[in-house]
């Protein structure tokens, strides 16, 4: 169809106007009070929304080497957006523009889709990323180590050589001079032992979820939140203008960034395992599995038994309760079974208690054994959407820290087991 310039000009007004639309004053029936307090809290919002990318501006500019300075930029548009609508909000209380308030918030529903598809494939890689400071300190104390190391083995190649003049002057003293030599090289060799644990510390470190990550991951949590909330949003106040298709796209980006911010918690619990510990003390673990099974609530298709009395062992409550609490809701939520059935039991075997954990759900394959216990590996991604492949990677830390070690027995249909010890 052909627009001619007279009908332009009179589409572009209507975008622009009113037209025969009530002003949202109306709704509220013009009491002072609650206009005011639309006013007010709609403004304060908007204003917070417009510091927030001054913010993320400064920092960027502040700190060179930041990597995925894009992402910043669209944190940053999507906040102005949303703080833009905002505004929409107080103005539409006396002009009635509901076609531009409205393409405001299309545009802030883009960028928000947007910003949270380009921060999927991002996570991994920002989480691959080492510490600067650490890296810095490591370094730091290497060099330290190789002058000292430098130092010691010019102090020894002098004294070689003096030791050798000593020996054609001074015969008699050879015995004290050879012990001299004896403590030098036990230096020596100090300082290579005490570089090698430093290279170590260095791996380790390398291995562990940085502090970075810790901070982007907190960063990540509140623009989730508002990006969730703007989702459920306009899937309630335009559900009527939506097809079919467009709620279902509006319901895939909730459940994405629902995932995402599970995502985040359980990385955040990952990375806080050796960094942030606990008091030891006697916990029973029978008193842990009944408490775990109460949180988990299984479904009445589902029973849960201990099969014989658990022991008590010395360790940090919240980490033993991470463990039972994995394995269960693994073998509640993989359970595909009509009359499901999960057993504990616990022996004694070479100073450990060995615990099993045993379902007759569908069963693993051998080839997937080492796989499952890997970060971010899952065996299924359609009909188990929540789950973030890092709970058994959890459990394979948390023994292994503690001087124990996991492993799984499985056949396809009969089941799995999966064992872990500790120490007694």
């Amino acid at each position: 169809m052909l627009f001619t310039g007279g009908h332009t000009v009179e589409l572009f007004g209507d975008f622009f106007s009113g037209g025969n639309f009530i002003p949202h004053g109306h709704c509220y029936l013009w009491k002072s009070g609650l206009v005011w307090l639309h006013i007010l809290t709609d403004s304060l919002i908007a204003v917070s929304y417009y510091s927030i990318p001054l913010t993320l501006i400064y920092f960027v500019r502040n700190r060179q080497d930041v990597p995925f300075k894009s992402i910043f930029f669209l944190f940053g548009a999507f906040i102005i957006s949303c703080g833009t609508t905002h505004i929409m909000e107080v103005w539409t209380l006396w002009h009635p523009d509901y076609w531009l308030s409205g393409s405001i918030k299309a545009f802030t529903a883009l960028v928000s889709f947007y910003t949270a598809l380009v921060l999927i494939p991002l996570v991994p890689q920002a989480l691959a990323l080492p510490s600067p400071a650490q890296l810095e300190a490591a370094n730091q104390a290497l060099q330290d180590e190789i002058k000292e190391r430098k130092l010691v083995e010019h102090e020894l190649r002098e004294y070689k050589e003096r030791l050798e003049e000593l020996v054609k002057q001074r015969t008699s003293e050879l015995a004290k001079t050879n012990e001299q030599l004896h403590q030098e090289i036990i230096q020596r060799q100090h300082s290579q032992e005490k570089m090698a644990q430093l290279l170590r510390e260095l791996e380790s470190a390398n291995q562990e979820l940085n502090d970075f990550a810790y901070v982007v991951s907190h960063d990540l949590k509140a623009p989730l939140r508002g990006i969730s909330s703007l989702s459920e949003w306009l899937l309630a106040d335009y559900a009527h203008k939506l097809d079919d298709a467009g709620k279902e796209l509006i319901n895939l980006l909730i459940i994405r960034v629902n995932k995402l911010h599970n995502l985040i918690e359980a990385i955040l619990q990952y990375s806080r395992i050796g960094r942030i510990k606990e008091e030891k003390k006697q916990v029973n673990l029978n008193n842990v599995v009944a408490e775990v099974i109460e949180l988990l609530q299984p479904i009445e298709n589902i029973q849960i038994e201990i099969v014989n009395e658990l022991p008590v062992v010395n360790f940090e409550q919240t980490r033993i309760e991470q463990v039972f609490q994995n394995l269960l809701s693994n073998a509640i939520k993989f359970m595909d079974k009509p009359q499901g059935k999960i057993t504990i039991a616990c022996t004694e075997a070479n100073g450990y208690w060995q615990v099993s954990v045993n379902d007759n759900g569908p069963g693993i394959e051998k080839r997937y054994f080492e796989k499952i216990f890997q970060i971010f590996q899952k065996l299924s991604n359609q009909h188990y959407s929540d789950s973030t492949g890092i709970g058994l990677a959890l459990v394979k830390k948390i023994v292994e820290m503690y001087g124990g070690k996991v492993w799984v027995e499985s056949e396809l249909g009969l089941g799995t087991t999966f064992f872990f010890t500790l120490k007694k």
